[in-house]
């Protein structure tokens, strides 16, 4: 008689895109999405650019974007999280090099 579907609801997902995103600076179209994923677009200073202009990624901007099936948001928050590692090391340190007094000048005479 009747074909019952299983309805599944989708998943809106916003995410802000930080500078040391590895989004900063490429065109939307550029990401490669988890399976049943897609872009909405990009929420930038409370205007909305639709994905099919394909906008550059800035910092600051949210990319929104909608899962299909909701056991895809992990991935899908994974793919857009993504950032440039960041290391710190004593030996490379970037701060200029600067004498360090062995008394303060208040105890000179």
């Amino acid at each position: 008689m009747f074909n019952h579907q299983s309805v599944v609801e989708p998943s809106l997902f916003g995410v802000l895109i930080q500078p040391n995103s590895i989004y900063c600076g490429i065109p939307l179209n550029e990401i490669q999405l988890p399976e049943k994923c897609s872009f909405l677009g990009i929420l930038r200073k409370e205007q909305v650019i639709p994905a099919q202009e394909n906008p550059e990624i800035y910092s600051g901007d949210y990319i929104l974007a909608i899962a299909i099936h909701p056991m895809m948001v992990p991935a899908l928050k994974v793919t857009l999280k993504k950032i440039h590692s960041v290391y710190y090391s004593l030996n490379a340190c970037l701060l200029e090099a600067r004498p360090i007094p062995t008394q303060p000048s208040l105890f000179r005479r």
